[in-house]
């Protein structure tokens, strides 16, 4: 049981994702909110699709007691502004999270947390910058060359004619929203809080919903394929944090991936979990993450 200080800072970081950032950053064709919260070592928590740096409102008050959490809205996500000359896709949001990296208050050397496409994202630029990063932490995320039926089937619809006003409208319902979680999460009280959180706010603001598809607009499975060779270019300590039983991103997949990295590698399984596995398992994701990092970032 969380004591009452534990509680109540918890309940403030919560606010504080939810509230005014601590600054921007400009990228240009982009301007991305930027929290930076706890205090020691610096990690840089990147969120999925199609949520925002908000989905780390349970993480971050464990992790901020050991590390400096830097946490941003990927262009198109959350309160993020973008523009027409967004760069889009795969490696569109690869080269907008370099760029956000280096306007980031992080020290020459830091960490990634990431799940999902954010992992996938996470990956190229650790790649990019071997010599900065001490090691990563990746919840449930693309496995390169070995991708489910699942994640295949909805890439191929999304690109469908029709697709997108029909998403629309299928987001105005209530229940639509809730049953969109339902292969991503298992109680049914948090597919509804993520439904509100996340989903609801597209459904009301055509801009919001736009901006889910400076990642998804043309997005396939094989987009992901470059996450394959920046493995064999990662040689800081890779931890998976991977929730078994998630359709999208299969654990057999993150088991084959494990042996990809250059360098140490491990995968942690969390009975029960599905894509969203820190959502639904906050304080078992967040131990691994600090026990990995503690030992990541101790003096050789």
């Amino acid at each position: 049981m969380p004591s009452f200080t534990e509680r109540v800072f918890g309940l403030a970081v919560s606010h504080a994702l939810s509230g005014e950032p601590d600054r921007w950053l400009d990228l240009g064709h982009a301007r991305l909110p930027y929290w930076k919260i706890g205090s020691g070592p610096d990690l840089a928590l990147i969120h999925g699709w199609p949520v925002d740096g908000q989905t780390w409102r349970r993480i971050v008050p464990i992790l901020a007691e050991h590390f400096t959490c830097h946490v941003i809205d990927l262009p198109g996500a959350g309160r993020s502004t973008w523009t027409d000359a967004t760069p889009r896709g795969c490696a569109g949001l690869t080269s907008s999270l370099a760029q956000a990296i280096e306007k980031m208050d992080l020290a020459e050397r830091f960490g990634f947390v990431a799940f999902d496409s954010g992992g996938g994202f996470a990956r190229k630029v650790a790649a990019d910058m071997p010599e900065r990063i001490v090691g990563l932490a990746l919840g449930n995320t693309e496995t390169p060359k070995d991708y489910s039926g699942l994640f295949r089937a909805a890439l191929r619809n999304g690109r469908r004619r029709g697709a997108k006003p029909a998403m629309f409208l299928g987001l105005q319902l209530r229940a639509m929203r809730e049953k969109a979680w339902e292969t991503s999460a298992t109680d049914p009280a948090l597919r509804r809080e993520l439904a509100e959180l996340f989903v609801r706010p597209l459904a009301r603001d055509r801009r919001r919903f736009a901006g889910v598809f400076v990642l998804a607009d043309g997005l396939s499975a094989e987009d992901f394929d470059g996450c394959y060779e920046a493995h064999q270019k990662i040689t800081a300590p890779v931890r998976l944090i991977w929730g078994t039983d998630d359709p999208w991103f299969e654990l057999d997949a993150a088991k084959r991936m494990v042996e990809q990295f250059a360098g140490p590698a491990s995968l942690v399984e969390i009975e029960g979990g599905k894509l969203f596995v820190h959502e639904e398992f906050p304080k078992a994701f967040a131990e691994q993450v600090v026990d990995h990092f503690l030992a990541a970032f101790a003096p050789s």
